[in-house]
């Protein structure tokens, strides 16, 4: 039997009678729980009366900025109704998510699960989720916290593209070397590679495909690497919507990095009709990098 959820999450006018707190989208927040609702303002304070958070298991704690799906779940006390996530010192609010069924392992307890996407820019390093469960007067017990390790999104490298987006259409990044070849899924390598199989000095790998078949991944996310400085001249760039996935459009970004320093940042989108596999793409922005050097701008 799935408990009732009558703790202020539905519908919205009811939150006004038991918080202060205003609820919003959470777009852009360093974690975005898929199944949960977004509330403004600061983690809510303990409650003398308030449940407990009793468990809490998450598979693989140590994770890349990105990551997305991740399934963040537990076991809260018998007088729960809710369960409140957020990461700490992170972002301007938290995520509520319902309880769920009993726990038929320990009687009298609820289970709850939150589906949890993490920002692509979320700090690298030890970070604490803050996880506190409330009862139906929305009264929040102690908080509890649980370690995370976010490893860095960005590759080691000389110079860094990168292509981020926000659903799991497949997107690709395409680039034009000065040279004319162009770095694709199909051809990863923006010069070539010498008798030996080995790339050129000077080229551009692309790290994988993502989203390739629509198979999520829980990237969303493709970088090309330059090891060493990039073959000098001008460099174009595009991004492709091979295909749409079923999703409606997609929001990117692309960056470029060089010795892990942010220099060029451009924001786009793509419409599920603008799916067309290996055409054109869409235009996005040129750098261009230095002879021996390697600063790209």
């Amino acid at each position: 039997m799935i408990r009732a959820f009558t703790w202020c999450l539905l519908p919205l006018l009811a939150f006004g009678a038991c918080s202060s707190e205003s609820a919003s989208s959470g777009i852009g927040e360093p974690i975005r729980v898929n199944n949960g609702q977004f509330f403004s303002g600061g983690f809510p304070s303990a409650h003398a009366t308030g449940p407990a958070v009793s468990q809490v298991s998450i598979r693989a704690t140590e994770f890349a900025a990105g990551t997305v799906a991740k399934t963040i779940s537990g076991i809260a006390d018998s007088k729960s109704h809710a369960v409140a996530v957020a990461l700490q010192d992170l972002g301007t609010g938290y995520w509520v998510v319902p309880v769920g069924g009993p726990d038929l392992q320990v009687p009298g307890s609820f289970t709850w699960s939150a589906n949890s996407d993490f920002s692509h820019d979320l700090p690298a390093g030890f970070q604490n989720l803050l996880l506190a469960a409330s009862d139906e007067n929305g009264n929040f017990g102690p908080p509890s916290t649980f370690q995370l390790n976010i490893k860095s999104l960005l590759p080691t490298g000389k110079v860094v593209a990168q292509l981020t987006w926000g659903v799991d259409a497949d997107l690709d990044l395409h680039i034009f070397s000065p040279s004319g070849k162009e770095l694709s899924p199909k051809g990863p390598n923006t010069i070539g590679s010498n008798s030996l199989g080995k790339p050129v000095a000077g080229s551009g790998l692309l790290d994988h495909d993502s989203l390739a078949g629509c198979i999520p991944d829980g990237a969303r996310t493709e970088n090309v690497v330059w090891t060493d400085a990039p073959e000098a001249g001008t460099y174009t760039v595009s991004v492709h919507m091979f295909n749409a996935c079923s999703k409606p459009a997609a929001a990117f970004k692309f960056s470029l990095f060089v010795d892990g320093e942010s220099v060029l940042e451009r924001t786009g989108r793509l419409l599920d009709i603008d799916a067309d596999g290996d055409g054109p793409g869409l235009f996005v922005t040129e750098f261009t990098c230095d002879e021996g050097t390697g600063t790209c701008s």
